[in-house]
């Protein structure tokens, strides 16, 4: 691995105010990073909602099997979109799946709303309108995750990465007071079709912005459009200088990179699956989906008026505000975790963090048997609850940026696509499953669901210490190194051949009247 760490550049001696490409990459980033704070509004709304009396009673009082689809119908929607966003990420770009979240997202949105309106099916329209959302939700994350990896500056890609996911949390700590302030006070119809039209100024916002977001520099290298790609790192990452070393370095190792997979043709699925460390980076996509719907976050997440319904805590007001501040809990937590990650790694947290999922889950059964047993309700058992929800959720949300960060930065630029569409097949199958099932299984045995969460929790803690690799401290194109070893030596790319092949080459870049006709092949 290059010491990339020490490589001068333009980023390292200027303030914030004056580096003009990082601001406005951060920019770009702030679009993907709003997205990601409507898709947790838009997935903590639904629990919430289910604490409205008006929400319940426009949509027929929806519970068990039909509550169940309510909020699996999105699963099933992002199942089906996968395969297409992929091919759509890898031929035409990695832009299209945002703005289909966009489109989606408006769409899904007023349809949901207009539920249960004088002659309008409240419960049909309600699902279809999670339907279409799910639609784009599912090519939201997946092109997402791979924009915010491909053109991020590499000083900060790590961090910037694992906070993707605590603007969900923030996205959450919006919908839970907004939750607050409207179930919670709001008799009328309005106390949730307020919540839920909040939705399409986002959805608006995203789809106008998008279209100033650039391509990643590895898209363009990988069709070719090599003077675009080193305009972009240039521009981005070296602040307008030509010759910014770091700069130079990055494009000559993804440009080297992509042409040695493109050469061995690693895009095709026969290639892929024919390596053992691939089918290693898939089954790690795979692993971290099921670490996150298969652990119990999915009950509280989604069910958690049925949570405290099952210790007596009820009130639609009561149930909103432990929310609403829960969530602003759990996304410090995340906040907290992003820093921690810089020196500690990947593997480290989620090894810290399962065990106290356990002992959450196991203190949840515990204070609900208490609770069932005693004629009158147990009021200690109600508090314990409370307590042990927050735990586990801040737990949970300390391993997140992680877990979601992950999948796609173990993957090579060339099976990245692939790798997340692995990702998005097995998130949307177990998540259909858990927040269907949840529902029945809740309705059916009550506090006895937790148990089925425990050796599950055991299996995926097994799982990530003997196959999670970490990958801290790499640039993007040198984690092949921690899977293949020094068998890819062609990824041990040393400085100062990059620096001294680009420096003449810049220098023509730089007397030209357009930036120079460089010949970087």
């Amino acid at each position: 691995m290059s010491d990339w760490h020490t490589i001068p550049n333009a980023s390292d001696h200027l303030k914030w105010y004056q580096n003009k490409g990082q601001m406005e990459l951060n920019f770009f980033l702030s679009i993907i990073f709003i997205g990601m704070v409507l898709n947790g509004y838009d997935g903590s709304l639904v629990s919430g909602l289910q604490a409205s009396e008006a929400w319940q009673a426009d949509l027929d009082y929806p519970d068990g099997v039909r509550l169940g689809l309510l909020n699996a119908v999105g699963n099933i929607a992002g199942l089906v979109v996968g395969p297409l966003i992929t091919y759509i990420d890898e031929t035409h770009g990695r832009r299209w799946g945002i703005r289909f979240y966009g489109v989606t997202i408006l769409i899904g949105s007023v349809i949901g709303t207009i539920a249960g309106v004088s002659g309008a099916s409240g419960y049909g329209l309600f699902v279809a309108g999670r339907a279409i959302i799910g639609l784009g939700l599912a090519s939201f994350l997946m092109t997402s995750l791979i924009v915010v990896q491909e053109i991020t500056h590499p000083r900060n890609r790590e961090t910037v990465a694992a906070s993707w996911n605590s603007y969900y949390i923030l996205g959450s700590v919006i919908a839970a007071w907004v939750n607050f302030g409207c179930v919670g006070y709001i008799t009328t119809s309005w106390s949730w079709r307020i919540p839920y039209i909040i939705q399409v100024p986002f959805a608006l916002y995203i789809l106008i912005a998008v279209q100033f977001v650039p391509e990643t520099p590895r898209f363009l290298l990988a069709k070719g459009r090599e003077e675009e790609a080193f305009a972009f790192l240039v521009k981005y990452h070296g602040n307008g200088d030509v010759q910014d070393p770091l700069v130079l370095f990055e494009f000559e190792e993804i440009k080297r990179t992509i042409r040695e997979e493109q050469a061995a043709k690693a895009q095709k699925w026969s290639r892929i699956l024919r390596s053992r460390s691939n089918r290693h980076r898939l089954g790690l996509a795979a692993l971290m989906t099921f670490c996150t719907n298969m652990s119990g976050s999915s009950i509280i997440y989604f069910y958690y008026t049925t949570v405290f319904n099952l210790v007596g805590i009820t009130g639609a007001a009561t149930q909103t505000g432990i929310s609403a501040g829960l969530s602003v809990f759990t996304w410090f937590c995340q906040i907290g975790a992003v820093y921690t990650g810089k020196f500690v790694g990947r593997r480290k947290i989620v090894l810290w963090v399962w065990p106290a999922l356990l002992v959450s889950l196991v203190g949840l059964a515990v204070a609900g048997a208490e609770f069932a047993k005693a004629e009158d309700g147990n009021k200690s058992a109600g508090i314990a609850t409370v307590a042990l929800v927050w735990i586990y959720l801040g737990s949970f949300n300390f391993s997140n940026p992680v877990i979601y960060s992950y999948p796609a930065e173990v993957q090579t630029f060339s099976m990245r696509s692939k790798g997340l569409l692995v990702w998005n097949t097995v998130s949307q199958l177990t998540g259909a499953y858990v927040v269907w099932v949840d529902a029945i299984a809740l309705n059916a045995i009550g506090w006895k669901y937790y148990i089925v969460y425990m050796p599950l929790v055991i299996i995926q803690w097994i799982l990530v210490y003997f196959f999670m690799v970490e990958t801290k401290g790499y640039t993007l194109e040198e984690i092949a190194i921690a899977f293949d070893g020094k068998n890819r030596s062609d990824f041990d790319v040393s400085i100062l051949p990059a620096v001294e092949q680009y420096n003449g080459q810049a220098d023509d870049a730089k007397d030209g009247d357009d930036g120079g006709d460089r010949d970087a092949k």
